[in-house]
């Protein structure tokens, strides 16, 4: 199956590539999964490539499963939040009413103008009747009056739209923050993996410096899945990424890119030192306390599997994950539960 969806015509145009996948794959052609397989098959996917592959490669054809998993990982999480339209509402809302305030204000504002003109033409004579005087200095004291309550609205129009501004501002940062999260296990997702590994390899392509990154796979994750259900999964993706958090160091950066597979960056590390803190990892999820009660029965001890690749010049984030993805399927291969790196697959 991965040869069938994956084997992709790239020699063609990258838009009949798309479509020819979107085709086999049977996924609906809607904007949204044409642009993700766009990038998919022009190779700027990074960390989600990999990702995109395995789903692809899972689907059966017509079953549906592949369009809805693209969905559910690649298109759901990334749309615009509630809060973000209800900001976008008010600050439309708040432009409406300054747009008819100034309207307003300058109207009292050409009222004053048309007052002022008319009062010194009356006036240029010296010969000047009180009665008249008397009439335009009502007519100037009414203008007045009706442009400072013209521009005493408007300013508190604009100290209220001021305020809104600053808190719709507040509340995007957090949408946007939320967005590269893991609702699950308030890890970063694959967005915030992503841009947060580009910004390293940024760094270290431009200054020098380590850098290593592991692939933390659960074992026998989809048999327990199966066994137990998915809020019992649930369950075990949130004590697994305490397990990491409570293994790695300050610096280091844990995700979960999707399903049952975690991604950590070691910045400033070498391999050996990266090799010790993923069998540290490695021990935590094994020692974690997973005697969760189901029913009758109790669910035992887990373990899992953890590739881990070092950086080297010119990688992409892609190569990188790719490699410590093949050290994962040789620690599984060697039986699971241990620690696979690069430099053991090269001798």
């Amino acid at each position: 199956m991965v040869a069938r969806l994956a084997a992709i015509d790239l020699g063609a145009s990258q838009g009949l590539a798309v479509l020819e996948l979107l085709e086999r794959a049977e996924v609906p052609p809607l904007p949204a999964f044409y642009k993700l397989l766009y990038d998919y098959v022009a190779g700027v996917q990074g960390l989600f490539a990999s990702r995109i592959g395995d789903i692809l490669a899972e689907g059966e054809r017509g079953s549906g499963a592949v369009g809805d998993q693209l969905y559910a990982e690649f298109v759901e999480p990334y749309q615009s939040t509630e809060a973000v339209d209800r900001a976008i509402e008010r600050i439309t809302e708040r432009l409406r009413m300054l747009d008819l305030l100034i309207g307003e204000s300058a109207r009292a504002s050409q009222a004053q103008s048309v007052s002022l003109a008319h009062a010194s033409v009356h006036f240029a004579d010296e010969r000047v009747d009180p009665k008249l005087l008397r009439d335009w200095v009502g007519r100037l004291q009414a203008t007045n009056q009706g442009m400072r309550r013209a521009n005493g609205a408007l300013a508190m129009e604009l100290d209220a739209a001021r305020i809104e501004l600053e808190t719709t501002q507040v509340e995007i940062q957090q949408s946007k923050a939320s967005m590269a999260r893991d609702p699950l296990t308030g890890l970063a997702n694959r967005a915030g993996l992503d841009a947060a590994l580009g910004r390293i390899l940024d760094e270290r392509q431009a200054g020098g410096g380590e850098l290593a990154c592991a692939v933390v796979d659960i074992d026998h994750f989809k048999s327990l899945n199966d066994r137990y259900g998915h809020q019992v999964g649930d369950e075990v993706l949130r004590v697994v990424s305490r397990a990491l958090l409570i293994s790695v160091r300050q610096a280091d950066l844990v995700g979960r890119p999707g399903g049952d597979e975690f991604l950590v960056v070691f910045p400033d590390t070498d391999m050996p030192t990266a090799h010790i803190i993923a069998d540290r990892i490695r021990a935590a999820i094994v020692d974690s306390d997973l005697r969760a009660v189901l029913g009758n029965g109790v669910l035992g001890g887990i373990s899992a599997s953890i590739g881990v690749a070092s950086f080297k010049h010119g990688d992409t984030i892609t190569r990188l994950v790719e490699r410590a993805d093949r050290c994962l399927y040789a620690a599984k291969r060697s039986g699971r539960n241990r620690v696979a790196v690069e430099t053991d697959l090269a001798a």
